[in-house]
């Protein structure tokens, strides 16, 4: 007897029925895998590592291992002298183990042998006040037992305060994360933003994204494959690169040297009304923070300001901090930190780092010790 051939609904509700097993299995498979990495990546400590912060869920990612963290935490924020990638483009390829964060670390662990503690990296390039504002604001929810964050008088020109410049990174504006670690970008966006908020928050997976492309591909795929070209062209020019990267390094300077003619912390300076604002919140919230300042490279600092000048800056930056020990401390410039421990006019070397972190590390542990 003839096989009745099936329907068109019927063949229809059987790739419906595929489908749904389909679909149904790619979740549990994403559902399991969401819940190893939620074990696994923490327990690895690659939420520790020192990434370059470019998107609210790579800070998120980075921010929830800090929060989570059963032991002493501090949270080191700044520029690009606290991120510490500078001494690998000169070459320093273990440059995440030389960074601030890492020699304050290792300092503490030396000091307190058992105690479990966590210095973690919050750096990123071309941070402002108005930036670290956010940043302070981000971090004091999770309620580290210190904050360290540096300034420099860079920060304060007056190009920092024209429009579309007052600020590196827009995104710190909106995002929040409360004491129970919510993650929010904000109320405006409608449903694609809703969306994002609820995915970063539930989907493990979702939420590290951003966070291992920088680790794994610095930044992305597509920078990954950048940098492969560049490293390419410099090994085929040869002693070329040399030449360049001293070209660069000229370059840097006459940067720096353009803003700092223009270095102004009048009151009215959004950049120091920001500084004034981090200031209030963190005595309001009796948050012991230790600043410092980014010192500046000794054989370097004459062609960026004169002496008198960079002196009576120093003067109106202290008096503005105006430290209020022991929740409060303030490190001027180092003047023991020698030129052959920069890589340029402001980024140290290992070396440097290291004699940083000894500087700090007593008034680091200090504060600590009284709360």
């Amino acid at each position: 007897m003839a096989e009745t051939p099936k329907t068109k609904g019927s063949r229809g509700r059987d790739v419906l029925s595929r489908l749904g097993v389909t679909v149904v299995a790619l979740i549990a498979i994403l559902a399991c895998l969401d819940v190893v990495l939620r074990v696994a990546a923490p327990a690895s400590g690659i939420f520790r590592a020192t990434i370059d912060v470019q998107s609210p869920t790579a800070l998120y990612a980075k921010l929830e291992e800090f929060r989570k963290f059963d032991g002493l935490k501090v949270a080191v924020l700044g520029d690009s002298l606290i991120f510490g990638r500078a001494m690998r483009d000169k070459g320093d390829a273990a440059w995440q183990a030389h960074t601030l964060s890492n020699q304050l670390q290792n300092w503490l662990a030396e000091k307190h042998p058992g105690q479990k503690i966590l210095v973690a990296n919050f750096g990123m390039n071309g941070t402002l006040p108005t930036d670290l504002e956010n940043l302070v604001r981000i971090v004091l929810p999770s309620k580290p037992d210190a904050i360290v964050f540096d300034l420099s008088l860079r920060s304060f020109s007056r190009d920092f305060d024209r429009e579309g410049e007052t600020r590196t990174r827009l995104w710190l504006d909106t995002l929040s994360v409360d004491a129970n670690g919510t993650y929010s970008t904000g109320k405006d966006g409608g449903i694609t933003r809703w969306s994002h908020d609820a995915l970063a928050n539930w989907w493990f997976l979702y939420r590290s994204r951003d966070y291992l492309q920088a680790l794994w591909f610095d930044g992305s795929p597509f920078n990954f494959l950048v940098g492969l070209r560049d490293a390419a062209d410099k090994w085929l020019q040869g002693s070329t690169g040399a030449t360049s990267d001293d070209l660069g390094d000229v370059v840097l300077l006459m940067r720096a040297r353009a803003r700092y003619e223009k270095i102004d912390l009048a009151p009215d300076n959004p950049q120091r009304q920001a500084l004034d604002r981090i200031l209030r919140r963190v005595s309001e919230a009796k948050q012991p923070t230790l600043i410092f300042y980014a010192t500046e490279n000794p054989k370097v600092l004459p062609d960026l300001l004169p002496k008198q000048k960079f002196a009576e800056l120093q003067a109106q930056l202290v008096q503005i901090i105006s430290p209020q020990p022991p929740e409060r401390v303030y490190v001027g410039p180092l003047a023991t930190l020698p030129a052959s421990e920069f890589v340029d006019h402001v980024h140290l070397d290992k070396a440097g780092y290291a004699q940083l972190s000894a500087e700090l590390g007593p008034r680091l542990d200090a504060m600590i010790g009284r709360r």
